[in-house]
């Protein structure tokens, strides 16, 4: 049986199509070979054309996406229009954004918001663990399957990928000769790297918390094998991003502007944030 699919539309002005189906290709071997041997799921990514005028968001119609969920490329300075592009599509299916922040580096932005569609579609999976701040107490994390390797890659061809956890890295205590993620980089169960990110869910608090790297405890028997892998992520502005996103949810959108009344998210992070203010509203 062949597996769902991810439409890649790219929206950018920098990338052409013959570096967007080479990294379609990449990601698409890491699923195969990589990915669902491990995890026993997959999606096949596909690029698609519209067929509109998308420097004109009036002349937007509802043209139906022949996938089961989309993935849109997409330039930061053109990102208010790029979330207008969720009318296009129907609202049930799962879909991501890379910011193609620098033409030259975003390939592991797109093999990272693929696999994690690919692990948890509807965004809404938790699962318990530890507080990474107090062992003692116990939080809701966030069924992602690369945010806490995120600033992990590795090649596929001349493809940077992003490296991702495996099964065992959600769930507490350690086995021996174990790896917690795809390059052995020694990260702990419900670990995180430094420089990347745990989100979770503190039921002390009812608030969604972000946990950076930079806190945890470092694993020097395995640093030269991270630091070889280390791999710096533009920088994004998350809170621009969230603002944005508020203004779709709450209906501030300039005269003319599509969206969807009550969008999921734009990053993994502003999905839930948001997705407890509306649930608190």
């Amino acid at each position: 049986m062949a597996s769902p699919t991810i439409a890649v539309i790219n929206f950018t002005l920098t990338l052409t199509d013959d570096p967007v189906r080479e990294a379609i290709h990449a990601v698409n071997r890491q699923i195969r070979e990589h990915f669902q041997p491990i995890w026993g799921c997959a999606r096949t990514l596909k690029p698609y054309m519209p067929t509109f005028d998308i420097s004109d968001p009036n002349s937007l119609a509802e043209e139906p996406i022949p996938a089961d969920s989309v993935m849109y490329l997409v330039d930061e300075s053109t990102l208010p229009g790029a979330l207008g592009f969720h009318d296009l599509n129907s609202r049930d299916k799962p879909f991501g954004f890379v910011f193609v922040l620098d033409p030259n580096d975003w390939t592991t932005t797109l093999s990272h918001e693929a696999l994690e569609l690919i692990l948890d579609p509807t965004v809404n999976v938790f699962v318990p663990g530890p507080d990474p701040r107090n062992p003692r107490n116990t939080v809701l994390h966030t069924y992602e399957a690369c945010d806490a390797v995120e600033r992990l890659s590795y090649n596929i061809g001349t493809v940077l990928v992003s490296d991702f956890v495996k099964p065992g890295y959600f769930t507490v205590g350690e086995i021996a000769r174990h790896q917690n993620d795809f390059l052995g980089v020694g990260l702990k169960s419900f670990g995180v790297t430094p420089g990347s990110h745990l989100g979770f869910f503190d039921l002390a608090t009812g608030q969604f918390v972000e946990f950076n790297g930079q806190l945890a405890p470092p694993q020097p028997a395995f640093a030269a094998r991270a630091q070889r892998h280390e791999h710096v992520k533009p920088h994004r502005n998350e809170q621009r991003i969230q603002a944005m996103l508020a203004d779709y949810q709450n209906g501030r959108m300039r005269p003319g502007a599509s969206g969807l009344k009550q969008m999921r998210g734009v990053t993994r992070t502003a999905r839930y944030h948001h997705a407890l203010a509306f649930a608190h509203s």
